[in-house]
């Protein structure tokens, strides 16, 4: 049955991309382009160690695949520049990076990746605060979705096994908070 949700997960999370880049396309949303790359360049890393420790799921082939396909579109097609915290957030996943090359530990290297992948997510996660419209609510559902049926499928609540599906249904949940809840007025920002 894990297998199942697992697999469910991965299809919904490649379903999910759909009206993303659709939206990309139709310039109805603004990305940060800055967490899409870190997303897909942390994924690999994350999917390289849970390789290594025999814990693959649906989720983060699903994740990997539709993010590096964004990131080809919000370069092409996103908001031209970098601003002070997308510099600040690269650079942190830069060091990273460079901290797992230098440990050579695969669980250290899934840590490490999904705790910038956490951080890769604030530019989001500001844009979204200060204009929701800047993401579809449609793909970050799908994504939420994917996340619990991911949580459903974690095979043992290792850290291996549970450290991802944990840390992107916490990062759509925040989502999901900022697109359908948070009403703060936005035209200070």
């Amino acid at each position: 049955m894990k297998y199942i949700f697992s697999f469910i997960a991965g299809a919904l999370y490649i379903v999910g991309f759909i009206p993303y880049i659709r939206a990309i396309l139709h310039k109805q949303i603004k990305p940060a382009k800055t967490s899409w790359i870190i997303w897909a360049s942390l994924d690999t890393i994350t999917i390289a160690g849970m390789y290594a420790k025999d814990s693959i799921n649906g989720q983060i082939i699903g994740a990997i695949t539709g993010a590096w396909i964004v990131v080809i579109f919000v370069l092409k097609f996103g908001t031209p520049g970098w601003s002070k915290l997308d510099i600040f957030c690269l650079s942190g996943a830069i060091l990273g990076v460079t901290l797992w090359q230098l440990f050579d530990n695969p669980m250290f290297g899934i840590i490490i990746s999904l705790a910038i992948v956490f951080l890769g997510s604030i530019p989001t996660f500001v844009s979204t605060w200060k204009n929701p419209s800047h993401e579809d609510k449609l793909t970050w559902t799908i994504f939420w979705l994917s996340c619990v049926c991911a949580m459903i499928a974690v095979p043992q609540w290792t850290l291996a096994d549970a450290a991802q599906p944990i840390t992107f249904f916490i990062i759509e949940s925040i989502m999901i908070y900022l697109l359908y809840f948070h009403t703060t007025k936005r035209s200070n920002y």
